[in-house]
């Protein structure tokens, strides 16, 4: 999936994402990106490698036994797709509720209402699925592509953007095709092919 699509899943494959998109949509004063963000998008990296890599295999080495530290601990996707049917749908599961479920949802509130104010901020900050696509972004075929030939590099797309992208289809970029509209020179469009003198057409 990866190597088709890139981040482009997270556009339109996420279900999670695309509750965070609604929830920004609700009309109040929003927190834009800035230095700052662009800073913290490095977090989900390191979720992705202290709960999904060193965690579950340091315990796995120690123990013999691996959990899924990521999912068990902070995922608010898997409280809400999941977590709450679950123990909505089976009685004998909501005599077992305790403190994880009462942090799992007390994390799922916190990006409920942080994503009210800031654009995708789960998708941004901490998903490490997100970051595993993001590698893939610029090998991906299917996606968008930016005709270097057209470019004119007035950043009228990189300013468009509400994520903490440098360039269109980096690591940041999650490739919605958002940007397409405003290019002045029709650089930006989906499903592009490479050419033999490395341009876009």
């Amino acid at each position: 999936m990866a190597l088709f699509f890139g981040r482009t899943i997270c556009s339109f494959l996420c279900p999670f994402g695309f509750l965070q998109e609604l929830l920004y949509k609700i009309p109040t004063k929003k927190i834009k990106k800035s230095k700052t963000t662009r800073r913290l998008s490095i977090a989900k990296y390191i979720f992705l490698v202290v709960f999904v890599l060193a965690l579950p295999y340091g315990v796995y080495l120690a123990t013999g036994i691996g959990s899924p530290f990521f999912c068990k601990l902070i995922c608010p996707a898997g409280s809400l797709e999941a977590g709450i049917p679950l123990v909505i749908a089976n009685e004998s599961l909501q005599s077992l509720i305790g403190f994880l479920f009462s942090w799992k949802m007390s994390l799922l509130a916190l990006f409920i209402i942080t994503s009210i104010f800031i654009y995708r901020p789960f998708c941004r900050f901490v998903c490490p699925l997100g970051a595993i696509y993001s590698f893939f972004n610029k090998y991906a075929l299917f996606g968008v592509r930016v005709d270097t030939a057209k470019c004119i590099s007035c950043k009228k797309c990189i300013n468009f953007c509400k994520l903490d992208v440098h360039e269109v289809n980096d690591r940041e970029c999650i490739r919605c095709g958002e940007c397409i509209s405003v290019c002045p020179t029709e650089a930006i469009s989906f499903f592009q092919k490479r050419t033999n003198n490395n341009t876009i057409s």
